[in-house]
Formats: C-alpha cells, sequence, structure tokens
C-alpha cells in the first residue's frame, strides 16, 4: 500500500478513550532509479482539532534493524507528542531503509532528503493541512539518524528552528555555510559512546561542535557521563532544552524561524561545567557553550555532571473518568496530558484511598523509541459485590505524585 490514513485511531483501539484524540497518517515514497535508499516510510501525528500546525518534530532513527523497526514508533512517542502538541506541531517518525551500507539513506544526496518533502507533500494533501509543505522543521536524530539531521541542516539551515544530533552527524567535513550559525544546535553523545568497538563518536560529537562554535555559532553540547551509545535519559535534557528553543524560535506571523539575539543568553564552561550570562563571559567563546535562559544553563549543568535532569512538578491531573460494566468485569476509562518534562510512569488506581491497581505508562528504549508503542488507559477487574469511589493519581517517571483526580462512584447494586 503506497500510503494509509490511521484516522482517530485511538476510536480503533480503545473505544475513544487515550491521552489525545488526534490523528495518525503514513506515506511511503518509492525510490527513484538513481536513488540509494530502497524503502521511505513516515508516520505523522497531528493533535486533535488543531486548525494551523506551526511546525514538525522529526525524529529520526539510526542505523540497524532493530533502530529501523522502531523508526515509525517515535510519531507514538507520548512524552514527545506532549511537547509538539504545547507548540501546535505535528510529530514525524520514519521508516528508512538503504540497499546494503546505512549511509545510503542517512547521506541526503541519496535520495533521503528529497524523500521527505515529497512524503509531506502527500501527508498535507491527506491531513488537509496544506501548510506541512512548508512549516519549519524541529529536528532529533540519533546515530544514523544524528548524520541524517546534520545533512538536513546543511541542505535547509533556513527551515531548521533547532537540531539535536545524538551519538553521530559530521559539521566539521561539510562546505562551509553560515547560514546554519544561526540555528540552536544541541549536540550530544554518551561518555562510553561506542559504536562496532570503536571510540570515535564523542569526541567526533566535539569536533563537529567546536568546527562552528568558534565562529559564533548558537550552538551547545552535552555528554552523559553515564550513557554508552544509546539515549539512557538524555531525553530529561533533551526535551527541555527544545522546549525553551521553540519557544523563542517559533514564529506567529509565518513560518520564518526567528532570529535570535546573539547576547541575551546564558552559557556552559565545557571543563568547569559552570554557568553564566553571556554578558559575563570575556575569554574565548568556543570554551563555552550556548544555552537560550538561566534554567536551561541549570538543567544543563545538572545533566553533564549526573547524567540526569531533576524535576520538581506534580505530572497533570487525569481526567473524565468512566466506569463500564460488560461480561462480568468493571472497565475503567480515562484521559491524563502528559508530563512534558517527566513522562509518566504509572497511573495508580484508588478505591476509597486504597490502592487497587497499577496501569504503566509508556517507557522508552535504547534508540529512544517508545515502548510499548499503544497505551491504553484503562483499568480491568473483575466484579466485586464492593461500592466505592474510584481516583487515580498520575506518577512521573521522577517519582512526583500528581493531585488525585475527581472521583466516580463504582456502584454494584
Amino acid at each position: 500500500m503506497d500510503m494509509k490514513t490511521f484516522a482517530s485511531l485511538v476510536i480503533i483501539w480503545n473505544m475513544g478513550i487515550w491521552q489525545i484524540q488526534s490523528q495518525y497518517y503514513e506515506a511511503s515514497i518509492q525510490p527513484n532509479k538513481q536513488d540509494l535508499y530502497i524503502s521511505a516510510i513516515y508516520r505523522i501525528w497531528i493533535p486533535e482539532q488543531i486548525k494551523k500546525i506551526r511546525g514538525i518534530i522529526i525524529r529520526q532513527h539510526g542505523c540497524g534493524i532493530n533502530a529501523k523497526d522502531n523508526g515509525l514508533n517515535h510519531a507514538n512517542d507520548l512524552q514527545w507528542q506532549a511537547l509538539a502538541k504545547k507548540y501546535n506541531m505535528a510529530l514525524l517518525g520514519t521508516e528508512l531503509i538503504g540497499k546494503e551500507a546505512c549511509s545510503e539513506w542517512f547521506n541526503i544526496e541519496g535520495g533521503s532528503g528529497k524523500a521527505l518533502l515529497k512524503a509531506l507533500k502527500k501527508l498535507a494533501k491527506m491531513s488537509n493541512h496544506s501548510e506541512l509543505e512548508e512549516v519549519p522543521w524541529a529536528l532529533w536524530g540519533h546515530s544514523g539518524g544524528a548524520y541524517w539531521c546534520t545533512d538536513i541542516l546543511f541542505e535547509y539551515p533556513g527551515k531548521v528552528l533547532c537540531a539535536i544530533p545524538r551519538s553521530g552527524g559530521l559539521a566539521f567535513t561539510k562546505l562551509w555555510n553560515p547560514l546554519v550559525k544561526q540555528v540552536p544546535v544541541l549536540w550530544m553523545a554518551g561518555e562510553n559512546d561506542l559504536v562496532d568497538g570503536f571510540d570515535y563518536v564523542r569526541e567526533m560529537t566535539k569536533k563537529s561542535f567546536y568546527s562552528y562554535r568558534r565562529y559564533g555559532a548558537i550552538w551547545s553540547i552535552a555528554i552523559d557521563l553515564k550513557a554508552d551509545h544509546g539515549n539512557r535519559k538524555g531525553r530529561s535534557f533533551a526535551i527541555r532544552w527544545m522546549d525553551a528553543v521553540l519557544s523563542m524560535r517559533l514564529s506567529n506571523n509565518g513560518n520564518n524561524p526567528i532570529q535570535l539575539d546573539s547576547h541575551d543568553h546564558w552559557l556552559g564552561n565545557l571543563e568547569t561545567n559552570e554557568v553564566k550570562t553571556a554578558l559575563e563571559v570575556k575569554n574565548e567563546l568556543s570554551d563555552w557553550g550556548w544555552l537560550p535562559n538561566e534554567d536551561i544553563a541549570k538543567n544543563w549543568q545538572e545533566f553533564v555532571q549526573t547524567g540526569w535532569v531533576s524535576d520538581s512538578t506534580p505530572p497533570p491531573i487525569p481526567f473524565q473518568l468512566k466506569i463500564e460494566r460488560s461480561e462480568g468485569r468493571c472497565i475503567l476509562s480515562w484521559k491524563s496530558e502528559i508530563d512534558i518534562e517527566s513522562g509518566i510512569k504509572q497511573f495508580n488506581i484508588y478505591r476509597d484511598n486504597e490502592l487497587m491497581g497499577i496501569v504503566h505508562g509508556q517507557e522508552h528504549n535504547f534508540h529512544d523509541a517508545p515502548e510499548p508503542v499503544d497505551i491504553k488507559f484503562e483499568f480491568i477487574h473483575d466484579l466485586e459485590n464492593k461500592d466505592g469511589q474510584i481516583t487515580i493519581e498520575s506518577e512521573n517517571f521522577q517519582g512526583i505524585k500528581g493531585f488525585r483526580s475527581q472521583g466516580v462512584y463504582d456502584h454494584h447494586n
């Protein structure tokens, strides 16, 4: 099938109950004879009732079968969906396959760059959102996907809101392009970032950062001291960083990203991990990474020292609780928004303040793809001759519990 529409998948999967009523669409782009990729499939998620999409968060998988098999599922990631929804953006996952080598698809001159544009044209028509062809992009890519992101950044700098290449990407081998200096980039890698047994990714990441930072590029770098080539807990900083940048770069007047003030920001020292305002730093800029504001500067400082960014805010409160009975079972369902900073680890179900069950949320794997892909916000148990008030609280991955929901009465008479 060339393309497939997933319209209101939640209705198909779960009788209309999920965290957000939304739509998924898929498009497949066949290669031309000169293209080096053999398959390119794209899945896009669009929040419900959105009138105009402001941008697209593109999540590009890395090399290997497991990464490819997880690629489309990036569009199903609830935490990244929450970030996209905040800014009226869409979320895109991909599945790219080369004929032999991974580089056949992550080098966009092999056809994958043009395939993206063709896919967005198809998806625009399918979703009745013609603006998908024109809106800017926020890029994230892992391993081979980081190379792809870097290629897109250098080819289309005017369309890129920001980019996060994780464990890959080469800036220092590209033809000089002064326009990329104006695009916020967060280079990320693990301290023990080995690929096929070789330890080169971390230093390659640093070299890419330095190649343009020394000329004033608004770029930063964050090395996770506890990580290898896998993403570990990198999203605890990556999502916060992108959130801050999107708030500064998305325009309310047209699709061109807002150019940032070169002096109104913070800096992080790569050797000492200290943070300062830009006006406080007088020495060589290449020793300091660009950070959008004070909060993100403190987040960066914590992340590079501990491999994690802590959180003190409670997750959202579940709502619209509903109880149905069927074939001797009680089905409790609800809706909930997702904690942008720390996700949802689980929902705790109470009857009259006594814990009666747990529904697990969505975790993420080596590739930073969601597991499981689809979450049902429901709790099923056998009918008991016991009345009581049912409430739910969400708990994020920091172990912080939110306020209890409004109750629904479970009446058995």
